[in-house]
């Protein structure tokens, strides 16, 4: 009866018994691993060629002032968002929109940039030109308008009867750019911040016009200066 195995001779026995991998494997295994090195130091390669070509770029552009042009073109469309609420340059006018009377940076009563010497120049404006009528409803007499400012200034509207008296304006029911509230009034003051074209509609409250008889839009306009124009526009109810 045999005895048993000591640890030493049994590793002897396992190893020399251990499979061995054919030659034509192991030469396959080697090929494999000197590939994807070279495939990675080829990858590697690349990347560090990209970098140094982007480099050489952007120091081209530095030097002809590329980058500052691009600086220049962002920053250009950046301020485009905001200059549609700024005077254009060529016409001096605002481009804005119906809300463009509310305060804004730079728009404050009285900026220098946005009045000029002498008296406010009102011109009426849009498809609310004389001959004009007032339209009769529920609440009263109703009439459009538009009046386009040049600087910014305090503007008051009255109605003036044929006399020259004038009459109560409804503030709740009359619409001057972007909006007038308060009691009836014989003159509705409204301030313009951006020189512009302002939208007027007047109303006049029942029993103060008379049908067939021709009235007037008394248009005063005050600048930040004290500089007043007056202007009239004739309707008939």
């Amino acid at each position: 009866m045999r005895g048993f195995n000591t640890g030493d001779d049994l590793e002897r026995r396992l190893r020399a018994h251990r499979p061995r991998p054919r030659e034509e494997f192991v030469d396959a295994l080697s090929v494999h691993v000197r590939e994807s090195r070279a495939a990675r130091r080829t990858a590697s390669l690349r990347v560090a060629v990209a970098a140094a070509l982007t480099l050489g770029m952007l120091a081209a552009l530095g030097a002809v002032g590329g980058l500052g042009y691009a600086a220049g073109a962002a920053k250009s469309a950046a301020s485009a968002v905001f200059s549609a609420n700024k005077p254009d340059s060529a016409t001096g006018w605002a481009k804005v929109t119906s809300g463009g009377d509310e305060y804004r940076p730079g728009y404050g009563f009285g900026d220098e940039n946005h009045n000029h010497t002498g008296p406010p120049g009102l011109q009426q404006e849009g498809p609310f030109r004389p001959p004009l009528h007032a339209r009769r409803g529920r609440a009263g007499w109703t009439v459009r308008t538009a009046i386009k400012v040049d600087e910014q200034a305090d503007l008051f509207f009255s109605v003036l009867t044929p006399s020259g008296r004038a009459v109560f304006l409804s503030q709740r029911r009359s619409r001057i750019g972007q909006g007038v509230s308060g009691p009836n009034t014989r003159a509705i003051r409204y301030r313009v911040l951006v020189p512009r074209t302002i939208p007027v509609v007047l109303n006049i409250p029942r029993g103060q016009l008379v049908p067939g008889v021709v009235y007037r839009i008394r248009i005063i306009a005050r600048d930040p200066d004290g500089n007043r124009t007056t202007k009239f526009i004739r309707f008939r109810t």
